[in-house]
Order: structure tokens, then sequence, then C-alpha cells
């Protein structure tokens, strides 16, 4: 071979390198990421279906999955969330999880989250291990032009399941640290829980106002002063199941719903097909339909919480005081399910009003996954939500985060 064929061979063969390297380190212009959280069970192969998790990682694919996804906690059982993600977006494709509040009540789950970023299995572009006794549910990472990092929010100092959720001082300090060695243009933090629950940017729902990081008023005091003070971008956050934002002083407080899909089992059709079912079982007991339907109510009242299903259903019928659920009386709750039951039995269009009164009404927040991309001058923010509770995501909202 001649020397000079040679050369450039070998100079075509650097130059690919190089453009590939770039391209792992996501610094183009079309760098983007995805955003996620809440889905816990429903990320199970019992829900694959699109009314579910399955429907938001579908509509991920098909969006663009980006260069990763972050997903905000509440993944119990989390190698559920890890197959969907394989089987859906990829057996390469990177998430990084974030501790969640469910994932700490069984040992197995929140082991097989540390056995993630454990050793030689260490998170790609990870920057930092978090501090003693948490150092693999905190930690950062740098993408492009953005460093993240993810914080365990239950963190106590010395274990990663020690609180229920505030913003200690062993962890503000490692916060602190990592962010005076930051070099990176923006800054982006994540915790289960937010600083503050915002409402929900379509129906207005609110959850967990006071027992979030808000319930530590002091330390999520001294926590956004430090995001203040380092410039941080946003801050983002799960738990609520209600997407929202908001800017404070030039910090974004970002939140970014659930991908859970319906909420519930409980829409009027399953409901009523249900009792129904329960109720013909029973047909030569002697027990009338009422005491079928008590049964069924009262059914492992004190360890699956059965009740609180049927209360939702006759809530988002449009019953009770309009502000909660678990305000309207299990006698009162009782008798509109056997209102329920004996007009849809009756009357076969019945079922079809319910059905119209039930997503009126509903309390139910649209699924929702966000995507980040680089805009021309700024960060670009996404919200897709589902818009009819069966897996149809459309684009609803975007902010520019300058």
């Amino acid at each position: 071979m001649k020397k000079g064929i040679f050369i450039k061979i070998i100079s075509l063969f650097i130059f690919t390198l190089f453009i590939q390297n770039c391209a792992v380190q996501d610094n183009s212009k079309d760098f983007s990421f995805i955003i996620s959280s809440d889905q816990r069970s429903h990320a199970t192969e019992k829900y694959h279906t699109m009314e579910y998790t399955l429907g938001g990682y579908k509509a991920i694919e098909e969006l663009g999955k980006g260069s990763f996804m972050i997903v905000l906690g509440d993944m119990d059982p989390p190698e559920a969330t890890d197959n969907l993600i394989k089987e859906v977006l990829g057996e390469d494709y990177p998430w990084y999880p974030v501790i969640g509040n469910h994932d700490m009540e069984k040992e197995n789950n929140l082991e097989y989250l540390r056995e993630l970023n454990r050793g030689a299995k260490s998170y790609t572009n990870l920057v930092r291990k978090g501090p003693a006794g948490c150092e693999e549910t905190t930690y950062s990472f740098d993408r492009g032009d953005f460093h993240f990092v993810v914080l365990n929010v239950y963190y106590d100092g010395k274990s990663d399941k020690g609180t229920d959720g505030n913003i200690v001082p062993e962890l503000l300090e490692w916060l602190d640290n990592d962010l005076k060695e930051n070099s990176k243009k923006y800054v982006i933090v994540f915790g289960h829980e937010p600083v503050y629950s915002v409402l929900d940017l379509e129906n207005g729902s609110q959850r967990h106002l006071g027992d979030s990081l808000d319930k530590y008023p002091i330390e999520s005091l001294n926590f956004v002063r430090l995001l203040l003070k380092h410039d941080v971008l946003a801050y983002m956050s799960g738990h609520t199941h209600s997407a929202s934002y908001a800017n404070f002083n030039g910090l974004w407080l970002i939140n970014s719903g659930h991908i859970y899909g319906q909420e519930g089992d409980f829409t009027p059709d399953k409901c009523f097909a249900k009792i129904r079912s329960e109720i013909l079982k029973e047909n030569n007991s002697g027990k009338s339909y009422k005491n079928v339907i008590q049964d069924m109510y009262y059914e492992d009242y004190d360890t699956l919480n059965k009740w609180k299903e049927y209360k939702k259903l006759i809530f988002n019928f449009g019953y009770g005081d309009g502000y909660d659920y678990k305000n309207i009386p299990d006698t009162e709750v009782l008798e509109r399910l056997y209102e329920f039951y004996t007009t849809c039995n009756s009357n076969e269009n019945a079922i079809e009003n319910y059905m119209q009164l039930f997503w009126k009404n509903t309390e139910w927040r649209k699924s929702t996954f966000l995507k980040i991309y680089s805009g021309k001058d700024a960060p670009v923010l996404e919200y897709y939500r589902d818009k009819d509770y069966y897996g149809n995501y459309e684009l609803t909202h975007k902010i520019v985060l300058n």
C-alpha cells in the first residue's frame, strides 16, 4: 500500500472517531432529554396497554426519545420500569432514576436502584456520587451544556432512607460542594418531592400541600437559597401527580406530573362490570345486591383500601363537597353505588351517561411527560399530556427557560 493512501485512511479513521466522540458528548444543537415520573405498578405487565405507562413510553418513542430519560421517582417495582424502558426505548437507552417515597417501602426495590449505580455499573457521564450512606442514590452527571444533580431527599445524613422527605444539612453541604465545582452553562437539580405543591396546570388539583419539602420550612428555605446562589436553572420534581411550573426569582420550579396513565381501574364501565360479576356469583346465596355491594366496598378495608376507589368513583360523578373524595360518608357512597348499579342494570344506555359524567368531573390528572431541548437562546421545556386518558399524547405547553 502506498504511503499517501495509508495516511489518508488513517486520517479518515481519526476523523470518524472524532465525529463519533462529538455525538457521544451531546454537543449538538439537537440535544434533548425526557423527564417522567410516578408510574409505579402501571409499568408492570398487567398494565401493558395504551391506557397506562406503556402508552406514554410509546408516545416518547414516536416523538423522539432524546439522549436519555430521568425518572423522578415512585417506580415501585423499579425492575418493571427498567424492563419497559428496554422493551420500548431500547436495551441501551440510558435512564437515570430519582428515589421516591414509595421506592423506599420495600428494601429490595431500593437495593435494585442502588445496584444500578454501584461499582462498574455506575451511570455514564457521572461526575460525583453522593455523600456517605447515600453514595448510589444521590449523584451528579454532565451532558452537553448541562450539569444535572439527582438528590435523594430521604437521606438523613447517615441512611439513604432515613427521613420522610427533607434537605438535611449533610445533603445541602454535598450539593453546595458539587455546584461550586460545576463549569457547565445550565444546572438542573432533581428530587422526588417539590419545594411547594403547585396546582395542576389544567384541572387545578393539588396534592401534598404542607407535606412535601415545605413540611420543613427552614430546610426548604435554605435549599432554595442555595439553588439561587448557584444560579440553578430549575428544580424538577414529581410526587404530586399534578404537572405544573412556576418561576421563583429566576428559579424554575417544575413538576412532571405522572406517567401512570389512567390513575385508577374504577372507570364506570369497569366498576359496573365488576359489581355485576360479583352479584351473579352470589345469585344462589340469598344475598341481596346491596349486601354484595357492601361486602365489595368493605373488602380488605384496612389493607387494600378498596373503599377509596369506590369513593373516588362517586366523587367523580360530582357528589361530595368538591374538595376531597375522603369527605364523602360511607353511607352516602353506598347509596350512590346502589343507585349506580340499579340504573345501569335496567338501562343499557345509562353506563354511557355515567361515563360522560365521570370524565367531566374527574379529579384524575392527565398522564404527562416532559421534553427539554436546547433552544436558540435558552433551553425549551415542553409538556406532553394524554388528551383523552387513552394514550393519545399531545403538546400542551411550551416554556422557554430563561
